[in-house]
């Protein structure tokens, strides 16, 4: 029994054409998987000059957060800000003002983390001097009234200065600690 090539050429065919539609769905996945990456990575809504105000449960303002950008990116569901300004007023009239190159918002936890040239300011109303604290990161938990940073820190209150590495700023206590390395220069408020 010989074969003949006219019997083997419609097989050879269709196994060429087998081994080519393999090849071409490993390369469409392979394309697929690539595009999903490299959309998580894209930001899904972009805003410019944004301002965003909570409110409390009788309609105040309980804090207020701008930016210059923000970008939210929905694969971990953050949100990114450009020149952040978070501003939380208390009704004793005490201001806590925080500035940053960047921030992230996480979300639903009211927890910001700001980075870059951080300043933090809190203004009473008595007419004593500012309260500035300077650092690279800071943590601020809104909800809980609660600020830290574990980086260096550098603040001041009109000539009184103090430094260290890590902070804690809590306003339900009215207490700041410093955690370590703590260097500082304080000026005793003469009495008359």
């Amino acid at each position: 029994m010989r074969i003949r090539i006219n019997n083997l050429l419609p097989l050879v065919m269709v196994l060429i054409l087998a081994m080519l539609t393999l090849w071409l769905r490993q390369a469409a996945e392979n394309a697929s998987e690539d595009d999903a990456r490299a959309g998580k990575n894209e930001p899904d809504a972009v805003v410019d000059n944004l301002t965003i105000t909570r409110l409390g449960e009788t309609g105040s303002a309980q804090y207020a957060m701008s930016a210059k950008r923000m970008l939210h990116f929905p694969a971990d569901d953050s949100t990114v800000l450009e020149t952040p300004r978070f501003e939380k007023r208390s009704p004793d009239g005490v201001t806590l003002t925080v500035t940053a190159n960047r921030g992230t918002v996480v979300d639903k936890t009211q927890e910001a983390f700001f980075n870059g040239d951080v300043l933090l300011s809190r203004s009473v109303p008595d007419g004593k001097p500012d309260l500035q604290a300077r650092t690279e990161f800071l943590h601020v938990m809104a909800s809980k009234d609660l600020v830290r940073t574990n980086r260096h820190v550098t603040i001041t209150q009109g000539t009184t200065t103090l430094s260290g590495v890590g902070m804690e700023l809590n306003k339900l206590t009215q207490q700041i600690s410093l955690q370590s390395q703590v260097k500082g220069h304080y000026d005793a408020v003469r009495r008359k």
